[in-house]
C-alpha cells in the first residue's frame, strides 16, 4: 500500500500545480506603421520632417521599443524658418504573441509643432491621450505606453530623432468571482486546495489500511 501512496501523492502534485512560464520568457512581435513617411512644414513649407517606417520585430519580455527614428530637412533661412503649429502624426500597431499567434492592433498619434531652418531644429512633438493600451494575448497582459520623444538634429546633423514605447509584459490573473455567485472562476477549488483534500483522503486511506491489517493479524492469531 504503501508503495502506491507515494506515486499517487507525486502525481497529484504535478497535476495540481498549474504550468506558469515566466513573463520574462514571453516573446512578442510588434511592428509600427506611420501614418505618412514625411510630415511637412506648415509655412514656407520648404522642408518637413521624414520617419522612418521600421520593420516587425521581435522581443522577449518587458522591453522599450523604438517606433521610428525622425530627421529634419529644411533649405529655409534662419532668420525665416519652416514652421510647425500642428502638423498630426500617427501609427497603427499590430503586437503579436507568438506562443499563441494572437495578435491586436491600436493607434498612437500626437502633433509636431516648432521650427526648421537649414542649420537650426527645434521641434516639440506632443501626443494626443490615451497614452496607454493594454491587450490581454495568450495568457499574458501587454501593455504599451507611449514613451520618450527625442528630437532631431539640424538638416545637416548626424543625430536622427526618436519615439519610442515601453512594453511590460505580465502573467494573465483572471478575477476572482464574489459572493459565491455563478460563474466561471467563483466557486472554482484552488489547485492547493485540491492537493490538501487528495492528501487527507490518502491519509484516511492508508490509517483505514492499517486498523484493518492489525484486526487481521489479530484474529489470525488466536486463530
Amino acid at each position: 500500500m504503501k508503495r502506491l501512496v507515494f506515486p499517487l501523492l507525486t502525481a497529484l502534485v504535478f497535476f495540481a500545480s498549474p504550468l506558469v512560464i515566466r513573463a520574462d520568457f514571453v516573446s512578442w512581435q510588434y511592428n509600427f506603421t506611420p501614418s505618412a513617411i514625411a510630415i511637412p512644414a506648415n509655412s514656407p513649407g520648404t522642408g518637413g520632417l521624414s520617419l522612418t517606417n521600421e520593420p516587425a520585430k521581435q522581443a522577449d519580455g518587458t522591453s522599450d521599443v523604438v517606433i521610428t527614428n525622425i530627421r529634419a530637412f529644411s533649405s529655409a533661412p534662419r532668420n525665416h524658418p519652416d514652421t510647425f503649429s500642428h502638423a498630426v502624426f500617427s501609427f497603427s500597431l499590430v503586437l503579436t504573441d507568438l506562443a499563441s499567434h494572437q495578435s491586436a492592433t491600436s493607434t498612437f498619434s500626437g502633433f509636431f509643432s516648432g521650427t526648421i531652418s537649414q542649420t537650426s531644429a527645434n521641434v516639440l512633438a506632443t501626443y494626443t491621450a490615451p497614452l496607454t493600451r493594454t491587450f490581454t494575448l495568450g495568457g499574458h497582459v501587454y501593455t504599451v505606453n507611449l514613451g520618450n520623444y527625442a528630437p532631431p538634429g539640424p538638416p545637416d546633423a548626424s543625430n536622427a530623432g526618436s519615439i519610442s514605447a515601453h512594453v511590460a509584459v505580465d502573467e494573465f490573473t483572471p478575477p476572482t468571482g464574489g459572493g459565491g455567485g455563478p460563474g466561471p472562476t467563483g466557486n472554482a477549488p484552488e489547485p492547493s486546495t485540491l492537493l490538501l483534500s487528495a492528501l487527507g483522503l490518502s491519509s484516511l486511506g492508508l490509517a483505514g489500511w492499517r486498523k484493518w491489517r492489525r484486526g487481521r493479524l489479530v484474529t489470525l492469531a488466536g486463530a
